[in-house]
């Protein structure tokens, strides 16, 4: 059976709504959290003067995940059993590259002089100045020398590095939650489709002899 836009949206009010929605507090709360409070890395993968356009981005894909299942789900009778393993597993795929470029990519250097702990994300080649005066230096040795700020990674980190290892973060970041958010939108789908079957039978009740 064949349900509203407004139907589908409004069943997001449930628990499997609410377990959807709750997808975006975490970049939001990025959004208010200190730029260098470290569990706003874990929140939210650190992208420099890009956060908040990546943000912006990351929850308008998010919110378009869920009107092209609803958009799949009404141009199919039914939706194959295997769409939702391979949803889970796009979860798990994507999840174990995320933590992979948080290992490689993401820092956090402590500055004791404000108790704080700054996460920020690097690039995968070094430029010639780091190449030249830091050659035998680790990462975080050359932050803690030259600073966190954005200019001071562009000098030690390659743009063209520094750029792909930051669209890799964002990617499989808002792919990991956009894969859930998907098998939940599913969920939320089929449940808006038998609350809609069980009111038509109602109000349809089967003659009697």
């Amino acid at each position: 059976m064949r349900i509203a836009v407004r139907q589908y949206y409004g069943e997001f009010a449930s628990l499997w709504g609410l377990a959807a929605g709750s997808t975006f507090i975490p970049p939001l709360l990025h959004l208010i959290a200190p730029d260098s409070s470290m569990i706003a890395a874990y929140l939210y993968p650190p992208l420099g003067d890009v956060e908040g356009i990546a943000i912006a981005a990351t929850i308008g894909v998010w919110l378009a995940s869920t009107f092209v299942v609803f958009t799949c789900c009404e141009s199919t009778r039914k939706i194959h059993p295997i769409v939702p393993g391979a949803l889970i597993a796009g979860i798990a795929i994507s999840m174990c590259v995320l933590v992979m470029l948080f290992v490689l990519y993401v820092r956090h250097i402590k500055v004791p002089t404000e108790k704080l702990d700054v996460p920020v994300s690097i690039g995968y080649e070094r430029n010639d100045l780091a190449v030249k005066h830091y050659s035998d230096s680790t990462d975080w040795a050359m932050l803690n020398s030259e600073g966190v700020q954005e200019n001071h990674i562009q000098q030690l980190w390659t743009p063209h590095s520094i750029w792909v290892v930051r669209i890799c973060l964002w990617l499989f970041y808002t792919l990991t939650v956009g894969c859930f958010l998907s098998v939940v939108s599913l969920a939320v789908y089929r449940h808006a489709t038998e609350k809609a079957n069980l009111k038509t039978a109602d109000s349809n009740p089967p003659d009697s002899a």
